[in-house]
């Protein structure tokens, strides 16, 4: 499968988990998530090593560094989103203003993204120069 393909199937795997919205069951609840069980890990080994795979070989530490600082400081917003939504006047708008946020932002967005659309492959990564001369 293509890098794309991986990517755009963790992203529309989420939407399984909203089926328990509409019919409360835990075995509705589980067959929705064990897709995404499945191809969440899938897509996290792909995208680190294709991350690694783009990254001149100087740079590594450094990128992955940013990387770990930018998760790590937007980590605390997930659950701060969510109370707000949980904190809304509605018990019935709960669930649709979390569904629109979420489907449009991550769904959509990702699946419209054009560095999603337009990444090259791994074989193309290989014409790529990883290495720049250093600055004198």
């Amino acid at each position: 499968m293509s890098i794309r393909a991986i990517l755009l199937l963790e992203l529309w795997t989420w939407l399984g988990g909203w089926l328990f919205l509409v019919w409360p069951s835990v075995y509705v609840l589980t067959a929705a998530i064990i897709p995404f069980g499945i191809t969440a890990p899938v897509t996290d080994s792909v995208v680190v090593g294709y991350r690694i795979a783009m990254t001149p070989d100087r740079l590594i530490g450094r990128v992955e560094s940013v990387r770990s600082n930018i998760s790590h400081l937007i980590a605390p917003l997930g659950p701060l989103a969510a109370g707000l939504s949980c904190s809304a006047p509605s018990r019935r708008a709960r669930p649709s203003v979390s569904s629109l946020r979420l489907a449009s932002r991550s769904r959509f967005g990702g699946t419209l993204n054009p560095s999603i659309r337009n990444a090259p492959s791994l074989d193309e990564l290989d014409d790529l120069p990883r290495t720049v001369s250093p600055a004198t």
